[in-house]
C-alpha cells in the first residue's frame, strides 16, 4: 500500500514525457512553447532540403529537440535525444504508452504518429527518438458501375 502513492507519483511525472507536440504545428507554437515550459540551453535554426528546422539544446543533462518545418512552416517530424542510461526506462514506458509495431518502432494509439528509436552507434553516449506522422489512411473504395 505504501508503494501506491509512489507509483502514482512516478505516473505522473512520466506523463509529460509522452506529451506531443502537435505534429502539424507551426515554429512560432513550439518557439512559444519552449520559452515557457522547457530549460534549454541554447536554441539554433536552420535550413535543410525540405524546409526550415529549429534545435533547442537541452540545459543541464544530455540531448535535445530538433523539429523539422515542411516549406509550408509545419511541423514534419521531430527528434529528441536522451542520455543512453535512460534507453531501457524509456522502452519500457514506450511499451506501456505506445503499441509497439517493431523492436525499435511504436505507433501510438489514435494511429496518428509513429515513434521509432534511432540506437546508439557503439561508443555513444546517447539516442534518439523520432516522432513523425502516419499517412493519413486512404482507401479507395471499390464499387461497381451501374448503366
Amino acid at each position: 500500500m505504501k508503494r501506491l502513492p509512489i507509483l502514482l507519483l512516478l505516473f505522473i511525472l512520466s506523463v509529460p514525457a509522452f506529451a506531443q507536440f502537435p505534429l502539424g504545428s507551426n515554429m512560432p507554437k513550439i518557439k512559444a512553447y519552449f520559452a515557457e515550459n522547457v530549460s534549454y540551453a541554447s536554441f539554433q535554426e536552420f535550413k535543410t532540403e525540405n524546409g526550415d528546422a529549429i534545435c533547442f539544446t537541452k540545459s543541464r543533462v544530455i540531448g535535445d529537440y530538433t523539429f523539422y518545418f515542411d516549406l509550408n512552416g509545419l511541423c514534419t517530424s521531430y527528434v529528441v535525444t536522451y542520455d543512453k542510461q535512460e534507453l531501457k526506462d524509456l522502452v519500457k514506458r514506450f511499451d506501456s504508452k505506445f503499441c509497439r509495431l517493431l523492436s525499435t518502432k511504436w505507433e501510438s494509439e489514435d494511429e496518428t504518429f509513429d515513434v521509432t528509436l534511432l540506437p546508439p552507434n557503439p561508443g555513444d553516449n546517447y539516442f534518439s527518438i523520432l516522432y513523425k506522422p502516419l499517412p493519413a489512411n486512404s482507401y479507395q473504395s471499390n464499387s461497381l458501375a451501374v448503366n
